[in-house]
Parts: structure tokens; C-alpha cells; sequence
């Protein structure tokens, strides 16, 4: 290792981009060479030494590629000077937190002047039990309300990375929260319609993963990244997933990601394939296990209600309505932005049983509960099933999917 991070804005663009350094060492000496005709030695200690300010002005067909490969607008962008004064160092102190994801469009909330001198393994901790508790939000917000708590908490991760003082092993926990935290920003931002912020957080959750050795959260990343594209390099996504979890995995980590799996197979329509990813969650769905706070939720309650959802996508109300029933009994209306999206799959299955009353009840219920979440998700699907009772002549269908089109859900025009 050449020491900490000082370049922030280049570490930020190329985890942004989802490449660990020896992927973006290699892409820099693929375009030089195609290019130039020659290929450079750039490897990823020679990325690390950039990222580390040891290397403040490569040479000029290296900052040429760096340039191409992050996709930023100029070299200064990247944090890439010909000489760096003090003075500069102290101006760019000062933006560096909020440079971070540019290329996500983002802006770095202001956290204040007052920065940490020196950061432990309690403090981390700490860091952490507060992220736990604000994750247990998302269960009652959309992503419109929470994705700012989130990335403040990720901003302020990076803050601490970039500026404070402390031992490789707490800069690991770090990176590792820093993971967790941008998994959990990008999921908000997801919820609430903006894919391609989703998706760069996603990218830098996997990134900072890999760089803190969390297999775990490296193959949640991709899940994500699966289940935010929804097409179909999906499939390969959930597998790459499931492959880099590798051995050892607590069984709740592993249930969640094989569901889900499963549910990237159903929406391609592969059955047997499904069927077989839900029976593997079920077999490794372990409840006493001590699992991190990114998959601690996964019980047989939820496994039930993707279940639920696997199977009433591939169409097959037999199998569908038993789970989803015997998981919303319970479900509370103050978690209503997934209940309102549980409900909606369950109305397609008694669609597909030929219940069009009952379809009707569960997608009114539906769009009550979606009308005040700051999420785009269960109102798209309320009108998705509307479109489907209206079509199957169901009573009442034709009121619910004139109000749900002229429904808005209360989100942000941009985070």
C-alpha cells in the first residue's frame, strides 16, 4: 500500500465507474496502445500512487486515457496538475468531498468546516449503529425522503477517509461502511426513479466492496445493479452475484441473493430455474444467524412474499396466492411502500385465478397505501394491474385506473 487516499476526486471517478485499480490500469494501457502503437507499463501500483498524490502529472498519453476511460471533462477534473502548490492542496481540500460521484451528477451535502483528527475502531462503530438505524427507515419512506440521509452519511464517510487520521485496519472498516452506505443511497435513489444514480452508487458500493474484501456486500452490489437494469445481462449479474459470495457466507445473505436470483429468472420467464434459486434461499435461510444489517430483515416472511412475487410474474396464482396471503396477514400499513407492492403482484395472481373482485380489492388497497410514498415503484405497478382488470373486464377497473393515472407521487424533479 503508498499510503492514503489524497486524490480524492480521481479515487471518486474511478470507483464511480465500478473498476478496481488493475482494471483501470489496464483499460489506460489499452487506449494508449491503440492510440499510440506503443503500450505503456501503467499498473495498478501506478494508479495507486496517483490516488495516493505521489504521482500528481503522468505523462501526457496516460492523462490523455485517464481522461477517455473515466469519461471526466478535463484533466483538473481528475485532480491531475502539472504542479501542486500548498495552496492548491488547501483549495482542493475544500471541494474534494463534493467532488466525489460527480459523474453521477451528484452534489456532496456541506458538512461543515470542522474535520476529525484522528478516527478509531470505536468511532467506526459508531458510524456504523447509526447507519443501522437510519436503514430501518426504508422500510416506512420512499427513496424520494430518504436518499439524502443516506448520502450525507456516505459523504461524510468519505470525508473521514480523505481527511482524517487512522490505522490500515480502520480504513478498511471505512471503506467497508462506505460500501454499505452507497449500496443503501442507491437503493433510495432507485426507489425513486433516477436509475443512472442508482446505478453509478451501485458501481461504487461494488468497487469500495471489493477494495474492503466484503465478498458479501461485493455480490449485493451486483444483485442490485441486476435488479435495477431489470434486462437481460440480469440473469448474468445475479450469477456473478452468487459466484462472488463464495464460501463461508452466513445463510440470511445467502437466501437473499438466491431469491432474487430467482426473481431475475422469472422475469425471463424461467421457471425451473426460479424454482430452483427459491429452493436454495429456503435451504440456506438460517434466522439465528448473526448476519450485517444489509440482509439481517431476510426471515421466512420475506422469502414468502418473493415467493409470492416469483410466481405470480411467471403466472401461476396456485403457487402465488398461498405465500403472498400468509405473509400480508400481518403485514403493518405503516411499512406502505412495500406493502402497496405486495399487494399489487397478489391482485395479479387473483387476476390470473380469475378472481377479478378480489384482484380489485388488493390493487385498491394498493394504491391507498401509494399515494403518500415517495417512491415511483407501487404506483406504476398499481396502474400496470389496473391496465390488466380493466382489460379482463373486472368491476370497479376502470375507476382505478383513471385515478391512478392521474396520480403523482410526492418525489423530488431532481435528489
Amino acid at each position: 500500500m503508498w499510503g492514503e487516499p489524497t486524490n480524492a476526486q480521481f479515487r471518486a471517478f474511478r470507483l464511480a465507474k465500478g473498476l478496481s485499480q488493475p482494471e483501470l490500469a489496464e483499460l489506460v494501457c489499452d487506449h494508449v496502445e491503440r492510440e499510440t502503437g506503443h503500450r505503456p507499463g501503467t499498473d495498478a501500483q501506478a494508479i495507486s500512487r496517483i490516488e495516493c498524490g505521489e504521482i500528481a502529472w503522468p505523462r501526457r498519453a496516460t492523462r490523455q486515457a485517464l481522461v477517455a476511460v473515466l469519461g471526466s471533462e478535463t484533466e483538473a477534473a481528475l485532480g491531475l496538475y502539472p504542479k501542486r502548490t500548498k495552496l492548491d492542496a488547501d483549495k482542493d481540500e475544500a471541494t474534494k468531498r463534493r467532488q466525489f460521484l460527480a459523474v453521477a451528477g451528484l452534489a456532496a451535502p456541506l458538512l461543515g468546516s470542522q474535520k476529525p483528527v484522528r478516527v478509531g475502531a470505536i468511532d467506526v462503530d459508531h458510524m456504523r449503529q447509526k447507519f443501522v438505524r437510519l436503514e430501518a427507515l426504508d422500510s416506512e419512506y420512499g427513496g424520494g425522503d430518504t436518499f439524502h440521509l443516506y448520502f450525507t452519511e456516505l459523504a461524510r464517510t468519505e470525508q473521514i477517509l480523505h481527511t482524517a487520521n487512522r490505522g490500515l485496519d480502520v480504513s478498511n472498516k471505512l471503506v467497508e461502511l462506505a460500501a454499505q452506505q452507497a449500496q443503501q443511497a442507491g437503493w433510495a435513489a432507485f426507489d425513486a426513479g433516477f436509475e443512472k444514480v442508482a446505478i453509478a452508487l451501485f458501481n461504487y458500493s461494488r468497487s469500495a466492496a471489493k477494495e474492503a474484501g466484503s465478498r458479501e456486500l461485493e455480490a449485493n452490489s451486483l444483485v442490485h445493479i441486476a435488479y435495477a437494469t431489470g434486462q437481460s445481462d440480469s440473469i448474468e449479474a445475479a450469477d456473478a452475484a452468487c459466484i462472488a459470495l463464495g464460501a463461508g457466507a452466513t445463510g440470511k445473505a445467502v437466501a437473499m441473493l438466491q431469491s432474487r436470483r430467482a426473481w431475475s429468472f422469472a422475469t425471463a420467464g424461467q421457471s425451473d430455474a426460479a424454482a430452483r434459486a427459491l429452493d436454495d434461499a429456503r435451504a440456506a435461510l438460517d434466522v439465528s444467524d448473526d448476519s450485517p444489517s444489509w440482509c439481517s430483515w431476510m426471515n421466512p416472511a420475506e422469502l414468502d412474499i418473493m415467493a409470492g412475487r416469483v410466481w405470480s410474474v411467471l403466472h401461476r396464482p396456485d403457487r402465488a396466492i398461498p405465500p403472498l396471503q400468509r405473509a400480508l396477514a400481518d403485514y403493518p400499513d405503516n411499512w406502505a411502500r412495500d406493502k402497496a407492492l405486495y399487494l399489487t403482484w397478489l391482485a395479479d395472481a387473483y387476476l390470473d385465478a380469475g378472481d377479478h373482485m378480489s384482484a380489485v380489492t388488493a390493487a385498491e388497497q394498493a394504491f391507498t397505501l401509494s399515494e403518500s410514498v415517495s417512491s415511483v415503484r407501487p404506483l406504476a405497478r398499481v396502474r400496470a394491474t389496473a391496465q390488466r382488470a380493466l382489460a379482463a373486464s373486472a368491476d370497479g377497473a376502470e375507476g382505478l385506473a383513471r385515478r391512478a393515472a392521474a396520480a403523482r407521487p410526492p418525489i423530488p424533479l431532481q435528489l
